[in-house]
């Protein structure tokens, strides 16, 4: 691998899927039809020197867990759990401001480089406060174009960190060390698409500032 890589930390592996921790800053895949940076995808496959496929993605500027299916038919069948909402995701993120409790945004959101709106929900529940912000278990039922980024703005207290829809005045002293979104894909619980039993997978690994 490039040295310059980021270390890959592989979460779970069996005979049909392989989860691993993604970086902040790489994309889930290379897109732009191969002609851009690898992804994680691609620095997997160099690493394992095995073929993935793709069933979900998170944004680059996202932490968290990427799950990929090892053959074709095992793809087939997490794309179709995840379009049936058979699979629960579940992030960690800090927003701005102080929310408690729990709740549900059900704001409808424009498509993604469209007019039209289409229905989106996003439940979460508040866990602690810090340094003005909030932490958050966040659990969206829809999978919408910067879904969870776009609902919490829209209630007025977008995700710490956000360059796109947060406001740097906002999280002004959280950080330690370089700002980043405070966003991270933490588990997700599917049916297994060979036995069927339902498996959960999670990152132990810190949403660090």
């Amino acid at each position: 691998m490039n040295p310059d890589s980021p270390p890959l930390k592989i979460l779970y592996r069996d005979a049909q899927l392989l989860a691993a921790h993604k970086p902040e800053g790489i994309a889930t895949y290379r897109e732009s039809h191969g002609r851009g940076a690898d992804g994680l995808k691609e620095l997997l496959e160099e690493s394992l020197n095995q073929r993935l496929f793709p069933v979900h993605r998170i944004d680059a500027d996202t932490s968290g867990l990427v799950a990929f299916a090892l053959d074709p038919k095992s793809a087939a069948s997490m794309i179709r759990a995840f379009r049936e909402h058979k699979i629960r995701k579940t992030y960690s993120a800090w927003c701005t401001g102080e929310l408690s409790g729990s709740g549900s945004i059900k704001t409808p959101l424009r498509k993604h480089k469209s007019k039209e709106t289409e229905s989106a929900r996003t439940d979460y529940r508040a866990l602690k406060h810090s340094r003005g912000a909030t932490l958050l278990e966040i659990m969206p039922f829809t999978g919408r174009f910067h879904q969870i980024r776009r609902h919490f703005d829209s209630i007025g207290h977008p995700l710490v960190g956000d360059p796109l829809y947060g406001n740097p005045e906002s999280w002004s002293g959280f950080f330690k060390n370089a700002p980043r979104l405070m966003l991270q894909a933490q588990s997700l619980e599917f049916p297994h698409p060979k036995t069927g039993k339902i498996q959960i997978i999670r990152t132990k690994i810190p949403l660090s500032i």
